[in-house]
């Protein structure tokens, strides 16, 4: 079986390179940086499914699917397609089921998440057995929220262990701002509100509750931030988790966030926002 991966962001498709080849290691995993360059890859080779982010320079997405699905090869019922992406609101999931997408799945994501997408569109398309001739492992159940959550409840409308803190990577070259701005965060699915504290072009750090969140480094995080009353939603990954008291059991976290997103809008709608504060 061969799984293309499509997405801008280099940690992105690093992390689901190396999550799909644990657990399924006789499947081939390609990648591409973006829509045009994997569409290239598809005239060019035959692939049994593809996980694709949304938003990305030269090709977006749903263009990806559009054209896939004109393709005699690509059709919906030959190529499961897995839309990935911060994008949770209404009228883009319909928009990605009226191009034929076969399921939808929303960042920040878990490796469990993702394997269960991947099985499940597999199945939808007669694959699984392909998958199957995989070493099985145990796979947690959902834990609910816009990246576990199937399209028909879209349409619709076990809290982690303790992380070991980390030292903060400092960057000289980094302008940072200090910040009082309230919103809202989500890790693999659940949303949280936070405060974040600190702004920079490439990094955030936030003040979250302990008792609602332990993040831990490296994990995916999507952060909501307004600027001119539009509400962009930002790829991160964290990059430290520190206590803000010398004791176990602190009742607060400070998280620090450094930036995935590759995306010229998101970086433009980013340096406005940092010149506004």
């Amino acid at each position: 079986m061969k799984i293309l991966v499509v997405d801008d962001a280099s940690f992105t498709r690093d992390l689901i390179k190396r999550t799909l080849r644990k657990r399924f290691p006789t499947v081939t995993v390609e990648e591409a940086v973006n829509g045009r360059k994997a569409q290239q890859m598809l005239e060019k080779m035959a692939f049994d499914m593809v996980l694709c982010d949304w938003e990305m320079p030269e090709m977006t997405g749903v263009e990806l699917l559009q054209w896939c699905r004109e393709q005699p090869n690509y059709k919906k019922d030959t190529l499961p397609f897995v839309m990935i992406t911060s994008r949770g609101d209404k009228s883009h999931v319909v928009e990605a089921v009226q191009s034929g997408v076969t399921d939808y799945l929303g960042k920040p994501f878990s490796a469990e998440q993702l394997i269960q997408k991947v099985l499940s569109a597999a199945k939808r398309n007669g694959l699984d057995k392909k998958l199957d001739s995989a070493p099985k492992s145990h796979v947690a159940p959902s834990t609910g929220g816009v990246a576990s959550g199937s399209l028909d409840v879209l349409m619709a409308g076990s809290a982690n262990p303790k992380a070991t803190p980390a030292p903060k990577i400092s960057n000289p070259s980094v302008a940072s701002k200090d910040v009082k701005i309230p919103t809202k965060v989500r890790f693999a699915g659940k949303e949280f509100r936070c405060m974040v504290i600190h702004f920079a072009k490439d990094e955030a750090t936030m003040l979250i509750k302990s008792d609602d969140v332990v993040p831990t480094v490296l994990d995916q995080a999507v952060l909501d931030l307004t600027f001119e009353q539009k509400v962009n939603r930002l790829n991160y990954f964290v990059q430290a988790v520190a206590t803000t008291e010398k004791k176990h059991d602190s009742a607060f976290l400070t998280v620090t966030l450094s930036l995935i997103d590759q995306d010229a809008d998101k970086e433009a709608f980013i340096q406005q926002l940092f010149a506004s504060l």
